[in-house]
């Protein structure tokens, strides 16, 4: 029991709370009935590989088959799938474990050379990931003790589309910048639940072919290329060239084998000579549904860093700027009749030799700010209110609360070291409570006048400056003679920063200050 395409292999939870157990076939019919929730053996940094995986490959087979509507039923996807790969009646594609290495299986390109001479062994699913958790410590290392079937297939579709540059002969895929960057997945989705997103990735990803051939129409073949490129040998010393493929091609970049023993299955790992595919010098500018572009003087993909998705980054990608180019999920108006509609960004940050945390962010999107977005004009208008507002967040923390706190940890000395780092954290803190309102508050400025709008935003800023100021207070400054000249000196430091930063504010608060009174 080990065929995809007829084996219940992968375990779901549906609607009504009931554990199934289904084959891809009927995991892609549950998702187009909207009946599964989730998937028990789908961890938080595979959902994108999953969810990316399942929206190309049916986009595929519905091309092939010229079929305008999906299926709704697990036979016909079935069908679809089967013809993908009618050159095997055997459905060895789809098997977790062919014992002939000249015949390719499940995400594991054919081995030329019919010989594991030179693989090396790997016992757990997790072995195969994409996670690097040498110190063991915040995910543990073999930590799948009894691996079901379905540990195995996500981390096998996990690896082979979303893997980097691990060492020689550790090549990572063709749609990033770089072995050590990450393919992130920007864009719209209508809520947490799996199925609708999927459909609606499915239609954009139909509807957006034409334009993404016509966009990369020197790299792709219209018709016919290669799609799901564990279908053709490798001997890990030839590449593949993008003329020759599909523009949805589901990738491998390394080169496994499962096999099967008395506990059950593992796997065979062995190292190339070069990538899978030929794209280094295009940068991770493949087309990919799901990832930005970065504009400069050499435009390249999107890349997540240990910071992950900020209030300042999203910013720029969910409302637009000059420096990046949104990807083609990120369309608000298509697809997404519901109010529960999110703005979801997830990536895998990757560092040389080390992995920098998992990162995920859902913002809703009420109707309004849908409504807003869709109009170039009036999005425009929101993106220079929201990028206002991230100057004046970063000149409170770097030009008001720094300086203050500086004061208290140096002691109220006659000139202040701004080279003195152990301010940062204090600046990382008001980030962070910035960070938790900062869209909310956002939204509320399409209700606001715009003049009300801006002061209450400054008012919020030195809320959360003075709620750090008197926390620092507590904890930084001694006790004794000099603790109440410190705290003293802070406080005026950072009212005179305050009110030298932003005078308008402040002479209009006077203003209507001295209309009250008269």
């Amino acid at each position: 029991m080990d065929n995809l395409l007829i084996d219940p292999l992968i375990r779901a939870q549906t609607v009504d709370g009931h554990g199934v157990v289904l084959s891809l076939p009927g995991v892609l019919a549950g998702l187009m009935n909207d009946t599964l929730v989730s998937f028990p053996a789908l961890q938080p940094h595979q959902r994108h590989a999953w969810h990316a995986f399942l929206t190309q490959l049916a986009a595929i087979a519905l091309h092939r088959a010229k079929i305008d509507q999906p299926p709704l039923d697990e036979p016909s996807w079935q069908r679809l799938l089967r013809t993908l790969t009618s050159q095997m009646p055997g459905d060895e594609p789809w098997r977790l474990v062919v014992e002939d290495l000249a015949q390719p299986a499940f995400m594991q390109p054919a081995v030329p050379e019919n010989s594991l001479d030179g693989f090396k062994r790997i016992t757990s699913p997790d072995g195969l990931d994409v996670l690097i958790t040498a110190k063991n410590h915040d995910i543990k290392m073999a930590r799948i003790g009894h691996p079901q079937p379905d540990h195995w297939i996500m981390a096998l579709i996990t690896l082979q589309t979303m893997e980097g540059f691990l060492g020689a002969g550790n090549y990572g895929i063709a749609r990033m910048n770089g072995g050590f960057a990450s393919r992130p997945a920007i864009g719209a989705c209508p809520g947490p639940f799996p199925g609708p997103h999927f459909r609606r990735d499915l239609d954009l990803l139909r509807l957006n072919r034409e334009t993404l051939m016509h966009e990369y129409s020197r790299l792709y073949q219209p018709e016919q290329g290669l799609a799901l490129l564990w279908l053709t040998p490798w001997d890990g010393q030839t590449e593949l060239s993008l003329e020759k493929l599909d523009p949805y091609f589901i990738e491998v970049c390394r080169r496994i084998r499962l096999s099967v023993g008395m506990a059950g299955p593992y796997a065979y790992a062995a190292p190339s000579k070069t990538t899978r595919i030929h794209a280094k010098e295009l940068k991770g500018l493949l087309g990919d549904p799901w990832t930005p572009i970065r504009l400069g003087p050499e435009s390249v993909s999107l890349t997540i860093t240990g910071n992950g998705f900020g209030y300042a980054l999203i910013t720029e990608l969910l409302l637009g700027s000059d420096g990046y180019r949104r990807a083609p999920a990120q369309e608000t108006h298509f697809g997404i009749p519901s109010d529960h509609s999110e703005f979801l960004a997830r990536a895998l940050a990757r560092g040389q030799g080390k992995t920098e945390g998992y990162h995920e962010r859902r913002i809703p999107l009420p109707a309004v700010v849908r409504a807003t977005l869709g109009k170039s004009a009036s999005r425009t208008s929101l993106a220079a209110v929201a990028r206002e507002r991230v100057k004046q967040a970063g000149e409170v923390a770097g030009k008001v609360l720094k300086p203050a706190i500086l004061t208290m940890i140096q002691q109220a000395p006659d000139k202040l070291d701004f080279k003195d780092k152990r301010a940062d954290v204090w600046r990382h803190r008001f980030d962070q409570h910035v960070d938790a309102v900062f869209f909310p508050d956002l939204w509320e400025t399409l209700k606001q006048e715009p003049s009300q709008a801006a002061s209450d935003w400054i008012d919020r800023l030195d809320g959360f400056g003075r709620d750090l100021l008197k926390a620092a207070e507590e904890s930084l400054i001694n006790g004794g003679v000099r603790h109440h000249k410190i705290a003293v000196t802070a406080e005026r430091v950072y009212r005179g920063a305050l009110r030298k930063q932003f005078p308008d504010h402040f002479a209009r608060e006077i203003k209507n200050a001295n209309k009250e009174t008269a």
